[in-house]
């Protein structure tokens, strides 16, 4: 199974969040309330991360462990675990056991983490644009933001859905590409001929061959 780098610290937010949240915070606390709009609960939650990426007490080695746990205690405010890993086996989710779809969460999650945490914390001023949402519909919206660095800009697009009266983020599309399809493109090429517990002994060896 391959996985997709190009994306870098763009896509470094998103990412962490995901395995954040499978070891925080309950699905229900991670929703946002519907009082904000949801340009607002993004922004607010991006410059939050932003602010500990740049604060200077949290940078180096030394306080890699405090940065994150701060990192932690944010980014799980707004994504949903359970309903992207769902979004990301699509019609193959129905195949896996209770027990199965646990263990899929939870290596998916350290799979993203280890690939991507020290992208996020490689952040370098980059500076971020966040644009009127758009509603996709009476529950759904999207968050356009762009990413400025060296004069180039690099469009990113938080999409969130109204669950229960709460917005909870369940994709991201960063410059045309949406993660959520991305890593199912992937998962649909193994479960098309392997059956779930084929894609799980993938998923761990690549989660233990990872660097640390």
């Amino acid at each position: 199974m391959k996985i997709d780098n190009r994306l870098g610290f763009l896509a470094a937010f998103f990412i962490i969040s995901l395995y954040l949240a499978a070891f925080t915070l309950p699905v229900s606390a991670g929703a946002v309330a519907v009082d904000s709009t949801p340009k607002q609960e993004i922004e607010r939650l991006v410059n939050q991360v932003l602010d500990i990426l740049k604060d200077p007490r949290y940078k180096g080695d030394a306080h890699r462990e405090e940065r994150r746990q701060k990192l932690r205690s944010l980014v799980n405010q707004i994504f949903d675990l359970n309903d992207i890993s769902k979004r990301v086996l699509g019609r193959y989710n129905r195949r896996f056991t209770k027990e199965q779809f646990k263990e899929f969460k939870e290596l998916f999650s350290k799979l993203l983490e280890k690939i991507y945490l020290t992208k996020i914390e490689h952040y370098s001023n980059e500076k971020v644009i966040f644009e009127e949402e758009k509603m996709l519909s009476s529950t759904k919206a999207a968050v356009p933001t762009k990413i400025i660095k060296n004069d180039q800009e690099i469009p990113v697009e938080y999409r969130l859905v109204k669950k229960n009266g709460k917005w909870t983020g369940y994709d991201v599309v960063i410059e045309g590409v949406s993660l959520v399809k991305n890593y199912r493109s992937q998962f649909y090429e193994i479960l098309h001929n392997k059956k779930p517990e084929e894609l799980l002994k993938i998923m761990r060896k690549k989660v233990q061959n990872l660097p640390q």
